[in-house]
């Protein structure tokens, strides 16, 4: 007990001390925009009222809001199918949306209702202003509800980047809700904690930057969001396919970050992960798991996805080399491939 406290005691320092230097960093790099693009620029923004043409075609499905039963929170969310078909529920990470589910939402509409949310904080869902509501708990409950008030007994459950870490603690908390579970490029909680090195903190050094409060978000906001195109496009986080994301895409990502209190709310996902950690988050995972790794991900090292098969009894891992970390993306085929066939198999026990 006492040596369980004081790990959790250096955990917290070790977090404190490197919040300090990465937002002391952002500061400056933030302080230095700012001086060379000046006040004007910097503080650029381009009204954006309704939903880019591009979000409303009716070949992505139809838009909708859902008021969850445990929270009272409203979430958007984009559907396509008929309600007699089993359930595929999307879950988009950060810097996203329901529409990065673009292509697998009208490849797997075939089989499926395909349902992709925008999470709480999002575009048009509510946005809770206290920190601890955006912890994982809370956000793998709203996924919960979701399921059950669509009217499904369970689903197939796929995840990216944040959409995967909730995932992941989905199917700690409520694995009779989840028949398959479908992860890309991220790993376990606790492998992540496992294959920790001074490497991937560095890489991670986003994470301890947006603990500090405004300074991330005007960064995010300056120049009318080009930190999404700069993202997306440019190394070393950029898609290696980059026409699979055009600009009317892009507007649709800018049209959600530009709904007011989205770009704090998205950041809060990071500060509940380092302020309201649960420890006890690091269960082995029982249902089928597909792990898809773009392997060009300067985020999180491919060690992890290797890492993350040792918490699974009943895993494949496909990676994709020439994938960045938008891998639903950048290599629609390939990932609707994987997800087709891991789906359509029988289960066998690692």
């Amino acid at each position: 007990m006492e040596r369980s406290v004081g790990i959790k005691i250096l955990v917290l320092i070790g977090k404190l001390a490197l919040s300090c230097f990465y937002g002391t960093v952002g500061a400056i790099l933030a302080a230095l925009l700012f001086i060379q693009l000046g006040p004007r620029k910097f503080f650029r923004r381009v009204e954006r009222p309704k939903l880019p043409a591009q979000a409303t075609d009716p070949v992505h499905g139809q838009h909708d809001m859902i008021k969850l039963k445990s929270s009272g929170v409203s979430l958007h969310y984009v559907s396509k199918g008929s309600s007699d078909q089993p359930l595929m529920l999307f879950v988009h990470g950060f810097p996203e949306c329901w529409y990065t589910w673009r292509y697998q939402m009208k490849y797997f509409s075939k089989s499926y209702r395909v349902v992709a949310i925008d999470q709480r904080g999002y575009g048009l869902s509510s946005k809770p202003s206290a920190v601890s509501n955006y912890a994982a708990d809370k956000l793998a409950l709203d996924i919960a509800d979701i399921i059950e008030q669509l009217g499904y007994k369970s689903c197939v459950l796929v995840g990216h980047d944040w959409g995967a870490i909730i995932s992941w603690t989905c199917a700690m908390l409520y694995p009779k809700l989840i028949d398959k579970l479908i992860i890309l490029n991220v790993p376990h909680p606790a492998a992540f904690f496992d294959a920790i090195s001074f490497r991937q903190l560095r890489r991670s050094w986003y994470i301890f930057f947006y603990q500090i409060p405004f300074i991330p978000e005007l960064l995010f906001k300056s120049n009318d969001f080009q930190m999404l195109k700069t993202i997306f496009y440019t190394k070393p986080m950029g898609l290696v396919n980059q026409e699979n994301l055009t600009e009317d895409d892009l507007e649709v990502f800018n049209y959600t970050f530009s709904q007011k209190g989205t770009p704090t709310a998205a950041i809060n996902y990071y500060r509940a992960l380092v302020r309201h950690t649960r420890y006890d988050l690091q269960k082995r995972i029982d249902v089928p798991v597909l792990i898809i790794w773009g392997c060009q991900d300067a985020a999180l090292g491919e060690e992890l996805a290797d890492a993350s098969t040792n918490y699974c009894s009943d895993v494949r891992l496909k990676k994709i080399r020439n994938a960045s970390h938008w891998v639903q993306q950048d290599v629609p085929d390939e990932v609707n491939q994987y997800m087709e066939a891991f789906v359509n198999e029988s289960s066998t026990m690692k």
